[in-house]
């Protein structure tokens, strides 16, 4: 089904958003078990913004259109998980290990990606403006069309990433001796600073625009 045809978690099942809810509010205090396990479960636009997530399994999890805004999600197993249009602005996702992980479309502004593992990861046509990649994995992963204006990116791992059509600025940081022109980056002006979130509406109720990338 068409993400913009699914209505928000709260209203499709409102004991599960209640169960996350009360789950990103219990992790805020030290637990004997370190991992959570949420697993190949249906979470498509789940209100997630500001719980914290640390340490939980959401390996193949759907997290399609989900809002995760300033969400702590440090260490977290996110592998082949969907989170395509999520929004992870100002999210943490340090040390996160999100490989071969679907974001297209994605919203990762101002996002902390700090040592976390994208290898193999679609992150095309997502928005990385001003996150901080640093020490990042993105190894075989796909940027094309990823907006990277004001990334992060000096050192984070870039072997064999696709970034052709990608977007970037004069504030985009690159690992030393990475070619940029080569591998495809356009370089535009910087939007400058970011909007407040406090303007925008609740990202589980967002329309979402077509993939280029999908078929």
């Amino acid at each position: 089904m068409p993400i913009n045809d699914v209505v928000p978690l709260e209203v499709r099942s409102a004991d599960a958003q209640v169960a996350l809810t009360g789950l990103g509010v219990l992790l805020l205090r030290p637990r004997e078990q370190s991992w959570a396990n949420l697993s190949v479960t249906d979470l498509r636009r789940a209100d997630c913004d500001g719980l914290w997530l640390p340490e939980v399994n959401l390996d193949r999890s759907c997290m399609e259109g989900a809002g995760l805004y300033h969400a702590n999600l440090t260490q977290a197993s996110l592998v082949s998980v969907n989170l395509r249009h999520a929004d992870l602005k100002t999210a943490v996702l340090r040390r996160a290990r999100c490989v071969l992980a679907d974001l297209r479309g994605a919203r990762l502004v101002q996002t902390d990606l700090r040592d976390a593992d994208f290898t193999e990861a679609d992150l095309r046509e997502a928005n990385l403006r001003k996150a901080d990649a640093g020490g990042a994995v993105l190894c075989r992963a796909d940027l094309r069309l990823a907006d990277l204006r004001g990334t992060d990116l000096g050192t984070a791992d870039l072997g064999q990433t696709r970034m052709t059509g990608a977007p970037a600025s004069e504030h985009t940081r690159w690992p030393v001796g990475f070619d940029h022109a080569a591998a495809g980056v356009v370089v535009t002006e910087d939007p400058g600073p970011e909007p407040s979130p406090l303007l925008q509406p609740p990202g589980i109720t967002t329309q979402h625009p077509s993939l280029r990338s999908m078929p």
